[in-house]
């Protein structure tokens, strides 16, 4: 959120330092709003703008050499966001929040940490100790799945009571948990339907075995560009920063060279 306010704030300085009075720069911020709202990927959906793509399409492999239509079919995907829409602000942070919230709360959290844990623990649990611990997460995994509680507030001592054992520093205890039932649940409280829905697409689309390569798409957990992958989180923060500085490099590039004419 910061990073996203830091960018309308040096977008908003670019403008002011374009016209010659507020009334003007006033005019002209709807013009830069509604294009932020409509291809921010909230209001509308990039898989409703992609609908009419395959014209696009038809034309590139008309116009290449050796087209195939079978390969391109393949790395096609309608959650692609479209190339204009990747030089809007909201875009990029909207997608880290969406993210954020379906990846980054306490329930997700601690189930990603123990699934991965289990993966690592599994090929090569070979002593005692690792047994144990790796019957630990496997217990946890299964506690988290349908955890629930009294109270919102019993539900979160319970997440914070499994973070021992996930961290290998004692073993799990399911008499701790014996009264971890109730009306409420940590799906409840931490998992937005909507929001699993969207990301869980988005896995499918980059995973599917039919494609060559991971299509970078909107709300995909992993961004590759020239071959590298990247977090989303690193890469939508990086792309915020980069677009803040260069406007505010584009600011003070118009402000040095209006102080230049007023010297002549």
């Amino acid at each position: 959120m910061f990073l996203t306010a830091m960018s309308g704030v040096a977008l908003g300085l670019v403008i002011s330092s374009l016209v010659a009075d507020p009334k003007t720069a006033a005019n002209i911020v709807p013009l830069v709003l509604i294009p932020q709202i409509i291809m921010g990927g909230a209001l509308i959906k990039y898989e409703d703008m992609n609908r009419n793509l395959g014209l696009v399409y038809s034309f590139s492999h008309w116009f290449s050499e050796h087209p195939n239509s079978e390969k391109t079919k393949k790395t096609e995907s309608k959650l692609q966001v479209p190339l204009i829409c990747q030089f809007i602000a909201m875009r990029w942070s909207y997608e880290e929040m969406i993210v954020a919230q379906a990846k980054l709360n306490p329930l997700m959290q601690r189930q990603d940490y123990a699934h991965d844990e289990i993966q690592k623990l599994a090929p090569k649990a070979d002593t005692p100790q690792q047994r144990a611990h790796l019957n630990g997460l496997k217990d946890v995994l299964a506690l988290l799945s349908g955890l629930e509680g009294p109270s919102a507030r019993d539900v979160d001592r319970y997440l914070k009571l499994v973070d021992p054992v996930m961290a290998g520093k004692q073993r799990f205890d399911r008499s701790l948990f014996k009264d971890a039932k109730g009306p409420v649940t940590a799906d409840q409280l931490y998992v937005n339907q909507k929001v699993s829905d969207l990301i869980s697409r988005a896995e499918m689309e980059q995973n599917d075995y039919r494609r060559g390569n991971k299509p970078n798409v909107f709300f995909g957990l992993e961004k590759r560009y020239f071959g590298i992958a990247f977090g989303v989180f690193t890469f939508d923060t990086v792309v915020l920063i980069v677009s803040t500085l260069v406007l505010l490099f584009v600011l003070h590039w118009i402000l040095r060279k209006q102080l230049e004419v007023r010297r002549t």
